[in-house]
């Protein structure tokens, strides 16, 4: 499933379903409301995907932006980890840190993207993981995310993964994007 443009979204879409099954209306231009859609966005392919692994665990804490540079956003996730994305040592799978961190970084470019700047989706260029220390089965993280740099095709993200216990750096991460633009094809 491909991460959705804001634009193609925004044109199909002004609510969404709350936890209660009620509409509540989004506002685009906010951009908490923008990370929390696409954390929440159920698709009906999302049971059938891995996203179906890490989303009932991974909570939005919250979305800063730059109060001088509206492409600088940092985001907050809280993440406890499940028994499903552990290795056979107990601990949090390596797969399973560079999916957690590939989908908290690209959440955070979402909060960057405004009309006519990387509202048509993006991709990975690349995804650079380093592992310092492990976290175990039901230990809780928290996933700081901030945007580096953002320009017309390029942006990068870098992100770290902390124990929430004691905010020491287990993982970090330097995820390297490509906006797709109102391209057919890269």
């Amino acid at each position: 499933m491909p991460f959705f443009p804001l634009k193609t979204l925004r044109a199909k879409m002004s609510s969404v379903k709350d936890a209660n099954g009620e509409e509540t209306p989004i506002d685009w231009n906010d951009p908490y409301q923008r990370v929390k859609f696409f954390y929440e966005y159920n698709s009906p392919e999302a049971d059938k995907c891995i996203d179906s692994l890490w989303r009932p665990h991974l909570k939005l804490v919250s979305v800063t932006v730059d109060a001088k540079d509206p492409t600088l956003c940092k985001t907050v996730f809280a993440f406890t980890v499940p028994p499903i994305l552990s290795n056979a040592g107990g601990n949090l799978h390596g797969g399973a840190v560079a999916v957690i961190f590939d989908v908290c970084t690209s959440m955070t470019v979402a909060a960057a993207a405004r009309d006519g700047f990387w509202d048509s989706g993006h991709v990975s260029r690349s995804l650079n993981c380093q592992y310092l220390r492990p976290v175990p089965t039901g230990g809780k993280v928290l996933i700081e995310s901030e945007v580096v740099a953002m320009g017309k095709m390029l942006g990068q993200v870098r992100a770290e993964m902390r124990r929430e216990e004691d905010g020491k750096v287990c993982y970090t991460c330097v995820h390297d994007k490509v906006q797709l633009g109102n391209r057919e094809k890269l």
